[in-house]
C-alpha cells in the first residue's frame, strides 16, 4: 500500500487530475459567487438557482472522481509485470493477493482523499457563497464513494 501511494504520487495523471480538480474548484467558486450575486432575484429564485447549481457541481465532482477511480489505476498491475518491475516489489513471499489488495487499499485512500476534497470544496463554497447545503447531503456522497470504489475494483481486475 505505501509503495503505491509512493508510485502515485510520481505519476503524472494524479498530478493532473489534481490540478484540473483545483482549476474546476476555482471556476465553480467563481461562478456561484456571481450567480449569488444577481440583482433583482426574489430569494426563492436564488435559492432554487443555487440549489441547481451546486447540483451540477457534485455531478461534475462525480464524473471527476469517475475518471480517477479509472485512470489513476490503470496498467498498474498489467504494466509492472509486462515490464518486470513486479519481481523487485514482490521480492518478498507474497501471495498475489497481498500485492492487488494492497494496490487497491492505496488508491482507494487516493480515491477518497480526491472525492473529499473535491466535494468538499464545492460544499463549502455553496456554504460560504451562499449559505446553502444540499439536503441529504450525508447520503449522497457515500454513495458516491460506492460508486467510485465499484470502478476502480473494476479497473484494477
Amino acid at each position: 500500500m505505501r509503495l503505491t501511494l509512493h508510485e502515485a504520487r510520481s505519476r503524472k495523471i494524479l498530478l493532473a487530475a489534481l490540478i484540473f480538480g483545483l482549476l474546476f474548484l476555482a471556476l465553480f467558486t467563481t461562478g456561484l459567487y456571481f450567480i449569488d450575486r444577481l440583482e433583482n432575484v426574489r430569494l426563492p429564485q436564488r435559492r432554487f438557482m443555487v440549489s441547481s447549481i451546486l447540483m451540477a457541481g457534485l455531478y461534475a465532482v462525480n464524473f471527476l472522481t469517475i475518471m480517477t477511480a479509472v485512470l489513476v489505476p490503470a496498467d498498474t498491475l498489467s504494466g509492472e509485470i509486462s515490464s518486470g518491475t513486479i519481481q523487485t516489489v514482490v521480492s518478498k513471499p507474497l501471495r498475489r493477493w497481498e500485492v492487488v489488495f494492497g494496490k487497491w487499499i492505496g488508491f482507494w485512500i487516493i480515491l477518497l482523499g480526491y472525492l473529499g476534497l473535491m466535494a468538499g470544496g464545492v460544499l463549502l463554497a455553496g456554504k460560504v457563497i451562499a449559505n446553502y447545503v444540499p439536503p441529504n447531503i450525508t447520503k449522497g456522497l457515500p454513495l458516491m464513494a460506492l460508486e467510485g470504489t465499484l470502478l476502480l475494483t473494476l479497473s484494477i481486475a
